[in-house]
């Protein structure tokens, strides 16, 4: 019972963390056009730095997925912490263009690195049968994060200017470091897979970086990385710009705006939540459905995404309104539905030695297209003439998401049973040998 609230606390904690660090990843949208006018740029410079951000953060995220698979968890958490937060909190002195990106460009490296040492603790604290729900509660914590980040540039950049919001996301993950460094306990790697949760046997294991290159022969992986590409391309462009499009197409004032794009978000949050705790227990009656329900969540999210683009709202009333906000609501929980589970496949098919590794690779191609769909959906305002226009074009990059997922039905299940027997030989394998060690004493 101990160990269990522990690992409560423990989540809750990272939660946290999470929740704020990715607070910086948003904050900069509601004030895009606060920024454009002062350093008198366009949105293709809006744009290049969302991509960067994400990219270069990902790129980074490469070398933290190793170091996690090698060492303490805790003190490099605090590290991306430190990495991410001191640099939103110097964004808020920038004087030009140049140092702006250039803040933005390190709070991407420490909000990368965050990634890779969240899921590797999730994956040992938690069986493959429980990640389900936890995987989709960390997800919450980027929605929530990035929906506490747009609502605090949303409701206090018209009063403080678009400044004082990149030291109010960043201050508070700061003061929380000490207590982490003293509640964060690092937990036992394996203790919770197959085979290993019966005994008391060392989980042992050695890394290179070779290992890299092991990873994408295991199907899912393979599957779900290119996904990962394909579906973050809209889910880079779609948050990132939503409120300058209800600003500049829908005529919305700012505040306006915020709040139809947290109606939007609380849609999101509901997907995240069904995602993760329906997911889980799909996977406990058939695994093979996991990816084939995301797979369809996520090809009917793109027609209702489509359809709010489309809407007119700006010729409605109350009615209108009620309609859009809740075709917005259900789009949003459509598209969001495939993120918890995504990540639980990732977790129930790769070694707890490859953990780190699996996810910083994940994140850097989930980033790539995050990155790609910032530029892409900047860019396209430019060639199209419009945000919505835009927006239309990579929301169809889900379709190739959807058939992707579609595909991964046929190989998830058999690469989970792959891992689990695998896991049982190697905990049956440690027996022996420590038997062995015995007699021989």
């Amino acid at each position: 019972m101990g160990d269990y609230k522990n690992r409560k606390k423990i989540v809750f904690y990272l939660f946290l963390l999470l929740v704020i660090l990715n607070a910086d990843q948003m904050v900069m949208s509601p004030v895009i056009g606060l920024i454009r006018e002062e350093f008198a740029i366009t949105d293709s410079h809006i744009g290049l730095i969302g991509g960067v951000f994400s990219i270069v953060g990902a790129l980074i995220s490469l070398v933290w997925g190793y170091l996690t698979d090698k060492y303490n968890r805790k003190w490099l958490l605090v590290s991306s912490i430190l990495v991410g937060e001191i640099p939103c909190l110097l964004t808020a002195i920038s004087n030009s263009y140049g140092q702006f990106f250039f803040w933005r460009v390190l709070t991407g490296i420490g909000i990368g690195a965050s990634f890779p040492i969240s899921y590797s603790l999730i994956g040992d604290l938690f069986s493959h049968k429980e990640r389900g729900k936890i995987v989709s509660i960390l997800g919450l914590a980027s929605t929530i994060g990035g929906i506490l980040g747009m609502l605090v540039a949303g409701y206090t950049a018209n009063i403080f200017g678009w400044r004082i919001p990149f030291i109010l996301v960043s201050a508070p993950n700061l003061i929380l470091v000490p207590l982490i460094i003293n509640v964060f306990e690092e937990p036992k790697r394996g203790a919770h897979e197959e085979g290993f949760s019966e005994i008391s046997t060392e989980y042992s294991y050695t890394i290179k970086l070779s290992d890299y290159a092991q990873l994408i022969k295991i199907r899912t992986n393979l599957l779900l990385f290119l996904q990962g590409i394909a579906g973050t391309i809209p889910w880079g462009a779609i948050p990132f710009f939503m409120i300058e499009l209800f600003r500049r197409e829908k005529s919305m004032d700012l505040n306006q705006a915020t709040t139809v794009f947290l109606l939007f978000a609380l849609g999101s949050v509901t997907g995240n939540i069904l995602g993760g705790f329906l997911g889980e227990k799909i996977y406990r009656k058939s695994k093979k459905f996991v990816p084939f329900i995301s797979a369809v969540t996520t090809i009917l999210g793109v027609f209702l995404t489509v359809a709010v683009f489309r809407y007119p709202y700006v010729e409605s009333g109350i009615i209108g309104l009620i309609t859009f906000g809740s075709l917005g609501f259900i789009a949003a929980a459509m598209d969001s539905y495939t993120g918890p589970n995504v990540k639980m496949m990732l977790l129930n098919v790769n070694e707890p030695k490859d953990r780190g590794r699996i996810f910083s690779v994940f994140n850097l191609t989930d980033s790539v297209g995050a990155g790609v769909g910032r530029l892409v959906g900047g860019s396209l305002s430019m060639v199209l003439g419009t945000l919505g226009a835009a927006l239309e074009v990579t929301a169809y990059f889900w379709l190739a998401c959807g058939f992707l997922l579609m595909l991964s039905t046929w190989y998830f299940e058999v690469d989970v049973e792959n891992l689990n027997r695998k896991m049982r030989e190697l905990a049956e394998r440690g027996v022996v040998e420590k038997e062995e060690n015995i007699v021989e004493k």
